[in-house]
């Protein structure tokens, strides 16, 4: 299934080409995985293979006590009784999944699951675990193209409290005869520990790309002074090299992978269970919020809420099409997707498609309210809270099809860079009085539903506005802190992550600094610099956004941003 001229092209699996199918009225981007639909407002993220799933999160429950057994895998291993064969275990159950996604690999609660295998163990030694996990997660360069895998850990400053009464499984698969409750020190030891190896980076000292850093916090980081050291700690960290994102739990069960995909785990079963707490987000089909604003007319809101239901109705049916087509290849024996579509050790199917995410994406909603009614996210409330009754609607689209097919739709900042200037392009080539950022070939949208990062706004109105969307934006939402060159202190940084969680919904923040590391001699230097100003070597890679890349490879739309 292909979207093409606002239609769904029809598969059969059986006949299906994966090496050789091409439609070439369809513009593919390689770099991005996404194939644009230049007569409609809506593309596909990360499907350079229609078979992938977009994004995933996995326990280490299930690999602890079933250890490994994949059809991909020659071989079989029971489950590990050390945590250095455990993190083995973990990398290879996560390269083998990759094959079946397109974006990232999560882990949850990898502190708290990996607590009972390092209760002898010293700070030293616990810091030697934590140097091998993150070192071996950060170098399995084997997924396409010769990429490290994206990989997401989750980390919590304590327990939380659904988790303290659960059962624990320790070495050799079997139960402790202790809840995760009874080793909340061990866990939290080991963040501290998995928090200095971010920080301190590799050989050279430059920050690690992934895996991704997602630290969990809820009330009890504030009031638990253990709790609290650990917080700080990362704030630290956040300081330093801007590695952490800061994870917003609060009456919620969630799992976080990618840039910013979550979901909110109700199954009170997986929760009991958690070698059966997994999630897939299916597939994220976005719509071009600017292009919608262009076909509906200026100043016509009535008119734009018809184009968003129009464009809605074609992502429900891009999914349900892809979800009967992943379905077949999911069904027995010698299909492609068998390995998670069979019923797993724990008696479930590993992907189960009637439980699955199916994520409706939007792009350019700053430029989708400029060109409606002349003002931009950023100038002032009102402006804000028809950006807010735009996603709203969408949100309640979404509710409505949840109703009616029994699966789960929900909102989701797409996290699209090369999308949104490729549509914005697009939109230039068919539309009078575009509105984009930028000039030149070098046009763009804003991202998601964010105001541009060179809006003139102060940094806690910002988040404060912005977090009012993320209570509708289930599936990830995230704010950057963009502080540029000026790296805040730790307390500042500290004193902003606690007030965005009291004051606010935010979901989730990271800070976002930039700096260049050069590849030649090692040295890193606060701001984007086109060569190293230590060695003048051009052989350079600079950090923004939470983007570790070679600049000479970054996006145009990057670069002038």
């Amino acid at each position: 299934m292909i979207l093409e001229k606002g239609e769904i092209i029809e598969l059969d699996p059986k006949s299906f080409d994966y090496d050789s199918y091409k439609i070439d009225s369809i513009s593919y981007d390689k770099e991005d995985g996404v194939y644009d639909i230049t007569t409609s407002s809506g593309f596909f993220q990360d499907t350079n293979n229609i078979v992938h799933k977009q994004c995933s999160s996995h326990s280490l429950e299930y690999i602890k006590k079933y250890g490994l057994d994949l059809n991909n895998l020659d071989s079989k291993s029971a489950p590990a009784k050390h945590a250095r064969t455990l993190s083995v275990h973990l990398n290879s159950f996560l390269a083998s999944m990759q094959a079946y996604y397109a974006g990232a690999l999560g882990v949850a609660y990898v502190n708290i699951m990996y607590a009972p295998y390092l209760t002898e163990m010293s700070d030293d030694e616990m810091y030697q675990e934590a140097q091998h996990l993150i070192f071996q997660a950060s170098q399995n360069a084997f997924t396409r193209g010769g990429q490290c895998l994206f990989i997401d850990f989750n980390i919590h400053t304590g327990v939380p409290g659904y988790l303290k009464n659960i059962k624990a499984i320790g070495p050799g698969g079997k139960y402790t005869g202790k809840t995760y409750g009874d080793y909340e020190d061990v866990a939290l030891r080991f963040t501290h520990a998995l928090l200095k190896v971010w920080g301190k980076g590799d050989a050279t000292g430059t920050p690690m790309a992934f895996p991704k850093c997602n630290l969990h916090i809820n009330d009890d980081t504030f009031k638990d002074q253990n709790q609290k050291q650990v917080f700080d700690f990362a704030c630290k960290i956040a300081a330093k090299n801007g590695i952490v994102y800061f994870v917003f739990d609060r009456d919620e069960v969630t799992l976080s992978a990618c840039c910013r995909l979550r979901t909110t785990i109700s199954d009170n079963y997986m929760i009991d269970h958690p070698e059966s707490l997994r999630f897939a987000g299916f597939q994220n089909v976005t719509i071009n919020l600017p292009q919608c604003a262009y076909r509906a007319g200026k100043e016509n809101i009535d008119q734009l809420y018809k184009e968003l239901e129009s464009m809605f109705k074609i992502c429900i049916k891009a999914h349900l099409d892809k979800k009967k087509f992943a379905s077949e290849l999911m069904s027995k024996p010698g299909m492609p997707l068998w390995q998670v579509g069979k019923i797993a050790r724990d008696g479930r199917p590993y992907i189960d498609l009637d439980k699955a995410t199916y994520i409706i994406g939007v792009i350019g909603l700053n430029e989708c309210l400029h060109y409606l009614i002349g003002k931009e996210l950023h100038e002032d409330e009102n402006t804000l809270w028809i950006g807010i009754r735009i996603i709203s609607y969408l949100f309640f689209l979404a509710k409505e099809a949840e109703s009616k097919y029994g699966l789960k739709f929900t909102i989701e900042e797409s996290p699209a860079e090369s999308a949104s200037r490729r549509l914005a392009k697009i939109d230039q080539y068919n539309f009078k009085d575009v509105i984009v950022r930028g000039t030149g070939d070098e046009i763009y949208y804003s991202n998601s539903i964010h105001m541009r990062p060179d809006a003139d706004i102060d940094l806690l109105i910002r988040i404060t506005w912005q977090a009012k969307f993320h209570k509708i934006i289930e599936s990830g939402a995230i704010i950057h802190a963009f502080v540029g060159e000026k790296m805040p202190s730790s307390k500042s940084i500290a004193n902003v992550i606690y007030k965005t969680f009291k004051n606010t919904d935010a979901a989730q923040l990271t800070i976002s600094p930039e700096f260049t590391i050069c590849k030649n001699c090692g040295k890193t230097k606060i701001g984007l610099r086109d060569v190293c100003q230590h060695c003048g070597a051009c052989n350079i890679y600079g950090v923004e956004f939470g983007k570790f890349e070679e600049i000479h490879e970054w996006d145009n739309k990057i670069l002038n941003r």
